[in-house]
């Protein structure tokens, strides 16, 4: 019996690389739970919200950009990271391990 991973994304609206994120896991036909955050331009920092603080106790401390994305409580900070993931294999590991 195959588990349903859980799978965590923090993005903001106007990050390419979120939709980029995104747009993979749907074509996979993964479920996901996605959670927006915005960026405040004049505070250089997101906007103080529920997604924001737990996107920054999820990663253990303050991150300044998105996507930041959990797969089965295993963290991977951003598609930059995701995308070589994808391609050795070692993101559908972590679909497939137990949740930390």
């Amino acid at each position: 019996m195959s588990r349903v991973p859980e799978i965590e994304v923090f993005f903001a609206d106007i990050c390419p690389l979120c939709h980029k994120a995104m747009d993979y896991l749907k074509s996979r036909g993964l479920a996901f739970t996605a959670r927006e955050v915005f960026w405040s331009e004049p505070d250089d920092k997101f906007v103080d919200s529920k997604n924001s603080r737990d996107m920054y106790a999820k990663c253990g401390s303050t991150v300044d950009f998105v996507p930041q994305i959990f797969v089965n409580g295993h963290h991977i900070s951003g598609w930059k990271k995701m995308e070589p993931m994808i391609e050795s294999g070692e993101f559908d590991r972590l679909l497939k391990s137990r949740r930390v």
